[in-house]
């Protein structure tokens, strides 16, 4: 729901998300993660990588001064919500934080993309958009071409995990419930293929040009701004109608929760709330 193309640059800031114990680990060693991911997309010389490093570190500086702590008072509200008594309302106000929260990662990595990416010879812009094709042509057979019971048995399986992540062992009503609301997901893939492409077309037509790099930095602005819009746009229905469903479903497995499960959430939301707090302070 929330992949955009534009955070391909700095896509290890997704491991924010990442469960178990090596999250701490892996947060603290984001820019080594980052730098490597980028250099497997394109290949830097000292002075693009210094640059890199610099701007990676700035942006980790900012995620921990500024994001982690909403992201410890979004869990700390899911604690006090969790119960028989959640409402409908409430479910929205969470996931529309949560897509607030991605909305701001967007937009700040948008603008590290637009100083860096001018910054690319020809043969590094050839390297990147080669590499960026691979990846396309893997979307596409992983997420793209598969049949309609493949795709219901894949979100099937990302919910039980999802939800067995929170929660815990799974009732059998519980996991009718996440059975049946798969098969009413409808795919985004096919549209977010046509996302990245056209994405790739454009700043590709924009960075190959003879034009100052303050002139391309400008155009990627504007370009990323209504690509953005764009997106949101294309993908609105389908997206609103599948936050609704998984919505929906989080309400009905929060309602027939087990006290075991409960208290398993609590246990889970207090590990990230500390883990977040202690990022934030031991900086």
């Amino acid at each position: 729901m929330i992949k955009s193309y534009s955070k391909f640059f700095l896509i290890a800031f997704l491991l924010i998300f990442t469960s178990g114990c090596t999250f701490k680990f892996t947060y603290n060693n984001l820019e080594y993660v980052i730098s490597s991911y980028v250099e497997k997309m394109v290949s830097l010389d000292g002075v693009l990588k210094k640059r890199l490093d610099e701007q990676t570190i700035s942006l980790i500086t900012w995620h921990r001064n500024t994001q982690l702590i909403q992201y410890a008072n979004l869990l700390r509200d899911l604690k006090r919500d969790f119960g028989p008594d959640l409402t409908e309302q409430q479910v929205s106000y969470t996931i529309k934080n949560i897509e607030d929260f991605w909305q701001i990662l967007v937009e700040k990595l948008n603008k590290e993309m637009v100083t860096l990416l001018p910054l690319l010879d020809n043969d590094q812009l050839d390297e990147l958009f080669v590499n960026i094709d691979k990846k396309n042509d893997k979307f596409y057979k992983e997420n793209v071409d598969l049949d309609k019971d493949e795709i219901s048995e894949e979100y099937e399986e990302r919910l039980l995990d999802n939800f067995e992540t929170w929660l815990g062992d799974l009732t059998k009503q519980q996991k009718d419930e996440i059975q049946k609301t798969a098969t009413t997901i409808d795919s985004s893939a096919n549209l977010r293929l046509q996302l990245r492409k056209y994405w790739k077309k454009n700043i590709q037509e924009i960075l190959k040009t003879e034009d100052t790099v303050d002139i391309k930095s400008n155009k990627l602005t504007i370009f990323f701004n209504q690509f953005n819009a764009k997106q949101i746009d294309m993908l609105a229905n389908i997206r609103n109608k599948n936050i609704q469903a998984i919505g929906l479903l989080a309400l009905k497995l929060i309602h027939i929760a087990t006290p075991e499960q409960k208290q398993n959430f609590i246990n889970e939301a207090d590990y990230y709330i500390r883990i977040f707090t202690e990022l934030k302070e031991n900086r």
